[in-house]
C-alpha cells in the first residue's frame, strides 16, 4: 500500500507529534539550565514532531507538518513555562537557605504559581522576551527543514502520477516489442 492510498489518522498523528516533539522541549529545558536559548531546540522539536506525526498517523502530509509545527511550538512554550517554574523554585530555595524567608516551596507549587510571577513588572517582560526570542530562534532553526519537507511532499504528490504513467507507457512499449 503506498503513502497516498493510506488513510491519515490525525488524532494518532497529534499524539505522535507530541510524544516525539517532547525531545525539543527537553532540549530547551536542559539548554536553559545552562543559560542558553537556542534554535536547535526548535529544529529538534520540529523534526521529531514531524517524524512522530508521520509514524503515528501512518502518512506524511502538509496538514501533518503544519500540525506538527504547532505542536512543537506549544511544547517549547510549555518548556519555557517549566523553566520559569524552575527559576521560581530555585530562588525560593536560595532565599530559604539564606534565611530571607522561613518557608520553601516544591517544584510543583512553583509550577502552580508561575503565572502569578509573570504579572510582576520586573519579571514578566523579561520572561516573555526570552520566550519571543526563543520562538524566533525555533522558527529560524526549524523553518528550513519544514519548508524543505513541504516542498518534498508537494513534489512527491505531483511527480508520482506522472512517473506511474511513464512506467505504464514503458511497460506497454516493452510488451509490444
Amino acid at each position: 500500500m503506498n503513502n497516498e492510498s493510506m488513510r491519515e489518522n490525525v488524532v494518532a498523528g497529534i499524539v505522535g507529534a507530541f510524544i516525539f516533539g517532547l525531545a525539543g522541549g527537553v532540549l530547551w529545558f536542559v539548554l536553559y539550565l545552562f543559560g542558553f536559548i537556542a534554535g536547535i531546540s526548535g529544529l529538534v522539536g520540529a523534526v521529531c514532531a514531524v517524524k512522530g506525526y508521520s509514524v503515528f498517523a501512518k502518512k506524511e502530509s502538509i496538514k501533518g507538518i503544519v500540525i506538527s509545527v504547532i505542536v512543537a511550538l506549544l511544547i517549547i512554550v510549555l518548556a519555557w513555562y517549566l523553566c520559569l517554574a524552575y527559576d521560581i523554585w530555585d530562588v525560593h530555595q536560595y532565599w530559604y537557605e539564606n534565611g530571607e524567608i522561613d518557608y520553601t516551596i516544591t517544584y510543583f507549587e512553583a509550577v502552580q504559581v508561575s503565572s502569578l510571577y509573570l504579572q510582576e513588572p520586573e519579571i514578566g517582560p523579561a520572561y516573555f522576551g526570552d520566550l519571543g526570542i526563543g520562538l524566533l530562534f525555533c522558527v529560524v532553526g526549524g523553518g528550513s527543514y519544514v519548508v524543505n519537507k513541504i516542498k518534498a511532499i508537494k513534489a512527491g504528490n505531483q511527480t508520482k502520477p506522472v512517473a506511474s504513467e511513464e512506467s505504464s507507457d514503458e511497460a506497454n512499449t516493452n510488451e509490444n516489442v
